[in-house]
């Protein structure tokens, strides 16, 4: 992956020299906050894009932790160590958010102004209709069940929590699928695929909405829905 290039030219707050944001000034030796509004790629030098190396992440993270970590200015001036304190959080925000894919698409949706916000949760996707409602009766039934029916009900939610836990699944690798051709495409290409994306998002949260009932019904213990892909 590239560096961004974009931080060459800033100037230090102190002695207005040449620095870089995130660094220390070559001249005067002063920690530099990074530019306001500055998104998670750029405080991690990195380009804009969906594909990363999660090795490459990780350097990068902790390199940029020991250079910021708070503890190294507490000796510093109060303004040095206000931006330590800013600056750390702000590579800790912007490695959380981008090592995982799906909070990665996320948070390019939300800096594109297409963040799902409620979406996906109002109403389930058209062809998950049907199932939901079923499985919403099974669940009644179940928790209404005596000892001999119980265990046939128990037996069919577990076989569709199985089921929802593949699709959730398949959807997440649909969503990664769809990273090279958004890093690689135009303007318009892009815009389509984060609607795409979107829209496969919305679905993968009302998956989790409904295994966590299913969870709930079967007393099983919820993995949160992350991915670690």
């Amino acid at each position: 992956m590239g560096e961004v290039s974009e931080q060459n030219g800033s100037k230090c707050w102190s002695c207005g020299g040449g620095a870089a944001p995130g660094d220390v000034c070559p001249e005067c030796g002063r920690l530099q906050a990074f530019a306001a509004g500055a998104d998670h790629w750029t405080v991690l030098g990195l380009e804009r894009r969906l594909a990363l190396d999660r090795a490459d992440l990780g350097r990068r993270f902790h390199a940029l932790n020991r250079r910021l970590h708070p503890d190294y200015f507490r000796l510093r001036s109060p303004e040095e160590q206000a931006i330590s304190l800013e600056a750390s959080a702000g590579v800790n925000a912007a490695y959380r958010a981008l090592r995982d894919p799906v909070s990665r698409v996320e948070y390019l949706l939300e800096l594109e102004g297409m963040g799902l916000g409620a979406a996906g949760q109002a109403k389930p996707p058209a062809d998950l209709f049907e199932e939901i409602l079923e499985l919403q009766e099974a669940r009644m039934e179940l928790a209404a069940a005596g000892p001999d029916e119980a265990p046939a009900l128990r037996a069919r939610l577990e076989s569709a929590r199985a089921e929802m836990a593949s699709r959730r699944s398949g959807a997440e690798a649909e969503l990664v699928a769809r990273f090279p051709e958004w890093d690689q495409g135009d303007a318009a290409t892009r815009r389509r695929l984060l609607g795409a994306m979107r829209d496969i998002l919305a679905t993968r949260a009302y998956l989790r909405t409904v295994l966590r009932d299913l969870d709930a019904a079967l007393s099983v213990p919820s993995d949160g829905g992350q991915t670690d892909l």
